[in-house]
């Protein structure tokens, strides 16, 4: 992946423009690629059928390339929101297709891995897709949310939360909690960001996504971080809320998830 890496970084380096408004997000999203890129060389570890071709050449690029979107997201839009902008994993693929990026890869590798670029955003796997397609995108979700669990977790634990753009502009109101995030907690559905008001409907959406995650050893990860302590106690101005996180990620990671102390690791270099 060396070649594919130097063409990754050689794109987003281009992105960089010495203004502190637009910068710390282009080496937000390249950190947050290349730990990705990590996430998915441990899952192929614990699970077999990831290692085999071409899934496993397509997952690392897929990995490599999935918020290759996101750097001229940024630039156009001050805004990493779809809801607002552009949606960053179609606009993915067009930058891979006019950059040229996969085309030393066979074409059913590159296949695959733009289908997971183009999907890897979306609220739910799409019905229709079976195979290695399937695979390898929902592989892809799964190390991005492992990632983005830990990323947010970090910024919610900040004492200011004052990067408005990581967490969408979102109001921090203490006590107050979006009653569509309630109900998706409570009735063990994942959340969706769009339903999101407050800071507080981030951590209970967060929390939710342990029913989003696929692979067994998905679930492993996420709790030997130890990041769901630190999320829920943000929760301590809601207690109602916090009690429904608290028993649905008992439920799902086990008793003693909350036991596990928080360990993010750098990003690679």
């Amino acid at each position: 992946m060396d070649v594919q890496r130097e063409r990754f970084l050689g794109y987003a380096r281009g992105f960089f423009s010495g203004s502190p408004e637009v910068d710390p997000y282009i080496r937000l999203k390249v950190d947050h690629s290349l730990r990705v890129c990590a996430n998915v060389h441990s899952l192929a570890e614990h699970e077999d059928a990831l290692g085999e071709e071409p899934a496993a050449r397509a997952l690392n690029l897929a990995a490599l390339y999935h918020d290759v979107g996101r750097f001229e997201q940024y630039r156009r839009f001050r805004t990493f929101s779809d809801a607002v902008s552009i949606n960053h994993g179609a606009l993915g693929v067009k930058i891979i297709r006019e950059q040229g990026f996969f085309k030393d890869e066979k074409a059913e590798t590159a296949r695959l891995a733009r289908i997971a670029v183009a999907a890897h955003n979306r609220f739910a796997l799409p019905g229709r897709l079976r195979g290695r397609a399937r695979l390898v995108l929902t592989a892809l979700r799964d190390a991005d949310k492992i990632d983005i669990l830990g990323l947010i977790a970090r910024e919610l634990a900040s004492a200011d939360l004052k990067d408005k753009q990581v967490l969408m502009g979102l109001e921090d109101d203490n006590g107050a909690c979006t009653p569509a995030i309630v109900r998706a907690l409570e009735e063990g559905r994942t959340a969706r960001y769009a339903d999101m008001r407050y800071v507080n409907d981030f951590r209970a959406l967060l929390c939710t996504w342990v029913h989003d995650l696929s692979f067994p050893s998905s679930l492993r990860a996420v709790k030997e971080t130890g990041v769901f302590a630190s999320i829920v106690a943000g929760l301590s101005g809601a207690p109602a809320v916090r009690n429904s996180a608290e028993s649905l990620l008992m439920r799902v990671l086990g008793p003693d998830v909350f036991s596990v102390r928080e360990r993010i690791s750098p990003p690679p270099v």
